[in-house]
Order: structure tokens, then C-alpha cells, then sequence
């Protein structure tokens, strides 16, 4: 496709201004940050609307132990970082948060004990989440 012939792309505001599609959400014409967010799979979306504050709140509620440590492991949040928010991918509901290892590593490198570890930190979260009524 040429330069001449590559379409462009345009979002139009709720003032009616015609904006060219940038990373930009702000309008040209009213200044309202009024572009729509992005479309993610609906597993996703708490990862996108909920801040980390959120999840460091969400996990001390389920797991317990310090503010920003892995609900998994107890591993405290790295100084020059943070933990990964972990959710359920079949619902959508949050977990809490789990270090780096934890979130990505769990059945290639653990055993039975730190597996039952594990099934305690899921329970937990489902356990959470039905007292809530969001099961």
C-alpha cells in the first residue's frame, strides 16, 4: 500500500470535532479527554480499570500478610518494582497480586508442598469472592 493510497483513521468526539486516531484520547476541539478506551478481552478489563493501589488493597483482604506482598509465596514487593496482578482468566476475577516466580512458574518448578500452597492461595480467592457475591 502507498503512502497516497493508505487509509486514514478518524474517532469523532461527543462535541462533534473529527479527530485524527493518535494515542491522544484529548480532543482537538473541546479539550475533554473523550476518545473511547481501548476494546480488551473481558478478562482483561480489571487488569485495565483498577489501579495497583486496588490490588495491593484486594490481596491484603484475601491473602493477608503485608501490603504488596505475593499472596503465593508472601515475598515482599521488590523496592524498584511490584508484584503482578493476577486474575482468573475463564471470569475475570482478581486474585490478588503474585511475584514474578509465582505467577509464571508454578507448575514447572514447585512441589507438592509449595502446589497445596498454591490450591490454599485459589481457595482463598474463591472463598473471597463468594462471600461477596460476585462467584
Amino acid at each position: 500500500m502507498t503512502l497516497s493510497t493508505k487509509k486514514r483513521r478518524y474517532w469523532t468526539c461527543k462535541c462533534g470535532h473529527r479527530n485524527e486516531a493518535t494515542r491522544s484520547r484529548k480532543c482537538g476541539g473541546c479539550g475533554e479527554l473523550s476518545r473511547p478506551k481501548k476494546r480488551v478481552a473481558p478478562h482483561a478489563r480489571i487488569l485495565r480499570d483498577r489501579p495497583y493501589e486496588w490490588w495491593e488493597d484486594l490481596s491484603l483482604k484475601i491473602h493477608g500478610g503485608e501490603r504488596g506482598a505475593c499472596g503465593y509465596c508472601r515475598k515482599p514487593k521488590p523496592e524498584d518494582g511490584k508484584h503482578e496482578r493476577d486474575h482468573d482468566h475463564a471470569t475475570g476475577l482478581p486474585r490478588g497480586l503474585a511475584c514474578f516466580r509465582c505467577n509464571h512458574h508454578r507448575l514447572r518448578l514447585h512441589t507438592l508442598e509449595t502446589m497445596e500452597d498454591g490450591a490454599a492461595y485459589l481457595r482463598r480467592a474463591k472463598e473471597f469472592h463468594a462471600d461477596t457475591g460476585q462467584e
